[in-house]
C-alpha cells in the first residue's frame, strides 16, 4: 500500500511544484530547524534562485549569522533532503514584535 506523502510528492513532482513545496518548508519550519537562539533573532523570508533570504534583528546578529553560513546551509539542505540552499542572504529589517 502507498502511503499518503508518497502519493502527495509524487503528484507534486509531477506539477513541477515539489521545489517550491521544500522552499514553502524552509519558510515554515525554519525555527524547528536552526532552533530557538536563532529564531529568536532571524527569520526566514523566502528563497529565490537558491538563495534564502534571511531578515535579522540588527547588523551584529547577520555578523554572526554569516559566519554560521555554511552549518545554516547543511541543516537547511540535509531538512529537505536535497540541496535547495546554495547561499543565505541575511538582512537587517526584522523585529519579532512587528515582523518583516
Amino acid at each position: 500500500m502507498v502511503e499518503l506523502g508518497q502519493i502527495i510528492e509524487q503528484m507534486l513532482r509531477q506539477r513541477k511544484m515539489w521545489r517550491r513545496y521544500q522552499q514553502c518548508l524552509i519558510i515554515e519550519e525554519w525555527d524547528e530547524i536552526v532552533g530557538k537562539e536563532i529564531a529568536a533573532v532571524a527569520r526566514a523570508w523566502y528563497v529565490q534562485r537558491n538563495v534564502l533570504r534571511v531578515l535579522v534583528r540588527d547588523s551584529t546578529w547577520a555578523y554572526h549569522l554569516t559566519l554560521l553560513k555554511p552549518q545554516l546551509i547543511e541543516k537547511l539542505n540535509r531538512h529537505v533532503g536535497e540541496d535547495l540552499v546554495r547561499d543565505i542572504f541575511f538582512q537587517v529589517g526584522w523585529d519579532e514584535k512587528k515582523g518583516p
